[in-house]
């Protein structure tokens, strides 16, 4: 394991460093990812931290993508604490886990379930909101303002669709495509499936229970509580659960709903 600690810093410092520089995260934001880094690297191994790794550089540029034209405020989606907590806390608890676990591999199609879904609702989010057609409430399949918690679009669908098939094309290209490593059409199902239906359930918990607001200043529908540097108006949903809080439930769904299909598939 001291060569792994060894390894894990060299990596963890590169990568903190280049976050940092190009403002992808803030300092607490960094320092919490640094931790999370460092569980998931050294008891999961160089796959697990590359899992995420991948979904962390993909999903913050997409973020990046056309910002101001998707939130309606000049910025750069830089990541805080909460956000790394949200989306990375659940996946480095299963590495932590797994480590202890007589039987290791046990713990991987969760790891696979819970990265899957974090990764595939950042993307269905990121973009759709750059969809020519307004979004559709999953829950009452109406039509929504873009930003509203809970709003789909076809885009924003096929964009969580197609994410697991960047997270099992990461984990081919580690293994080498060798069967003899991982059952690659189990990865690749897992992937998908965990993904999809994780992207639609953090929809369906976003629709019936998150908070909603509107920005004072552009009129837009938000998911936070300050927008163009104002404080939004509180619009409905539980004052508890923020998008914070529905990630991480996502997380969790998606390494049960990895974890069910894996052991199905048998």
């Amino acid at each position: 394991m001291l060569a792994n600690f060894f390894e894990a810093t060299v990596v963890i410092a590169v990568v903190g460093a280049a976050a940092l520089a190009g403002r992808f995260l803030d300092l607490r934001g960094a320092a919490v990812a640094v931790v999370l880094g460092y569980m998931i690297y050294i008891f999961g191994g160089r796959m697990h931290f590359l899992l995420l790794l991948v979904f962390f550089i993909v999903s913050g540029f997409s973020t990046r993508y056309r910002y101001r034209e998707k939130y309606g405020e000049y910025g750069r989606g830089v990541r805080t604490w909460s956000n790394v907590i949200s989306n990375g806390l659940a996946a480095a608890l299963i590495a932590s886990a797994g480590y202890f676990l007589t039987d290791p591999a046990t713990a991987l199609p969760l790891y696979i379930g819970a990265v899957s879904a974090v990764f595939a609702d950042t993307m269905s989010t990121e973009l759709g909101l750059l969809s020519k057609r307004p979004p559709i409430s999953i829950t009452s399949l109406k039509r929504t303002e873009p930003g509203t918690p809970g709003g789909v679009t076809p885009l924003g669908l096929m964009s969580a669709f197609v994410t697991g098939f960047i997270t099992s094309a990461t984990i081919f290209l580690y293994t080498g495509f060798s069967l003899d490593t991982l059952p690659l059409g189990k990865v690749a199902l897992v992937s998908i499936f965990s993904g999809f239906t994780g992207s639609l359930f953090d929809s369906v918990v976003g629709g019936l229970f998150q908070s909603r607001y509107r920005c004072r200043v552009c009129g837009r529908a938000v998911e936070v509580r300050r927008h163009c540097g104002a404080e939004t108006i509180y619009l409905g949903g539980s004052r508890i659960i923020n998008n914070d809080v529905v990630n991480f439930l996502t997380s969790l769904y998606g390494a049960f709903a990895a974890y069910s299909l894996w052991v199905f598939l048998g």
